[in-house]
């Protein structure tokens, strides 16, 4: 007997249109590993060197085709400072770098859920995407920096945004993948929220079962994953089953090669939006300033919790004296 997934495997550039799944990698036993997009949310879960990239890349450049088709829109948080997202940045309708950019990017993808709420109420209970109306994929790259690491007033409506992307996306067509490195409660409070989970190497027995479940560590054991296997992961399938996959490895030369092929057709100004006004059919907005009723961004006199500053003291003024003559003079 030999392990089907000693050896790393490249990835390959897509050519076709996927929406439902996406290809990848590859099964313990060989077959193919595909991972459904359409209604889940997905939290990927491995420390530093276990491989995210090659499952980030897999999920996104793999939807790349249908990006370009306009079925899919890609929506980036990078809180690496854009190096992960800034390889294949044309993919991305919308990319934010910092935590208060993520904060205004998750509210603009609000209002796009709000709106179709509205649309599809009484007439489907599942979306189906089209080019009209597009599957909105939110990408998240170090998610605890938006969860635990920030500010505590950027962590609290980061993660109320979140939440409700997370409770009410997935018959709405916004699906999120979201990448991380500390499974704990403490720092993904949401962690209960996604529905599906991959467990990439993670470094106790306590971890695997915060992430695969109770009772998972003893049949999935992804602390024992070797470092030298980056892209190897425990998951469970919908069956109940656990199994062992592999990552197909993604190149920066692939990455840019992909994003160069399959660009976005449309790309969003997400810094002026606001909830509730985002009211295309398409979920897509055109920049701000164009004219077409795009809120612009906020007057500067104002701080970020939305309060006007103080105004220095007006000076007094002087006392007027009354000449003889009837007349008055400062």
């Amino acid at each position: 007997m030999a392990d089907a997934l000693t050896e790393p495997r490249p990835a390959a550039s897509p050519s076709e249109v996927y929406v439902n799944a996406v290809t990848l990698g590859r099964r313990q036993d060989g077959t193919p590993w595909y991972l459904t997009i359409i209604g889940r949310h997905t939290l990927v879960v491995g420390c530093s060197g276990s491989g995210k990239g090659s499952i980030f890349w897999g999920v996104c450049a793999g939807l790349a085709p249908a990006v370009r088709a306009g079925v899919v829109r890609l929506w980036g948080v990078d809180l690496k400072r854009g190096v992960e997202v800034g390889m294949g940045k044309p993919m991305f309708s919308a990319v934010a770098t910092s935590p208060a950019e993520a904060v205004k990017l998750l509210t603009r993808l609000l209002a796009i859920l709000e709106e179709r709420g509205n649309r599809m109420a009484g007439q489907t209970r599942l979306h189906r995407p089209t080019p009209v109306d597009p599957l909105h994929v939110l990408a998240i790259d170090e998610l605890a920096v938006l969860t635990a690491y920030t500010d505590p007033e950027t962590k609290k409506e980061a993660s109320r945004l979140l939440a409700e992307i997370l409770t009410q996306g997935r018959a709405l067509g916004v699906v999120v993948l979201a990448c991380v490195q500390d499974p704990r409660k403490e720092v993904v409070g949401l962690r209960g929220l996604f529905t599906q989970t991959i467990a990439l190497r993670l470094r106790s027995a306590e971890e695997t079962r915060m992430v695969l479940g109770d009772g998972a560590a003893a049949v999935a054991p992804a602390h024992r994953i070797s470092p030298a296997m980056p892209g190897t992961a425990w998951v469970v399938d919908e069956d109940g089953a656990m199994d062992r996959v592999r990552a197909d490895w993604w190149s920066d030369q692939l990455v840019r090669q992909v994003a160069t092929q399959h660009p976005a057709p449309v790309v969003e100004a997400v810094a002026t939006a606001a909830p509730g006004k985002g009211g295309r059919g398409t979920g897509g907005v055109p920049r701000a300033g164009s004219g077409s009723g795009v809120p612009a961004a906020p007057a500067t006199g104002h701080t970020t919790s939305g309060r006007t500053p103080a105004r220095n003291p007006r000076a007094p003024r002087k006392q007027r004296t009354r000449s003889t003559d009837g007349s008055s003079a400062a």
